[in-house]
């Protein structure tokens, strides 16, 4: 069995940096995704659901050194 996530949408915060005891960087990242509902009533809200996300090593490095709260980012 696989599983597949994508997500698109923005940070909610700059990249959180630290490294681990034997020296590998850690990055967590705060993503924002948002879509539209329709409402009993007939019109449309925005939903907006965050997601908690980490990323280990050399794409860890990168994430902490070109993102920035508010950036559109692309996690799959």
């Amino acid at each position: 069995m696989i599983n597949k996530v994508i997500l698109v949408g923005n940070l909610g915060a700059d990249p959180e940096m630290r490294t681990t005891g034997s020296g590998m960087a850690v990055c967590s990242l705060s993503i924002a995704t948002t879509h539209r509902k329709k409402t009993q009533s007939g019109d449309y809200e925005d939903q907006t659901e965050w997601h908690r996300v980490q990323c280990f090593g050399k794409t860890a490095e990168n994430a902490g050194k070109y993102l920035a709260k508010g950036r559109q980012v692309y996690v799959e």
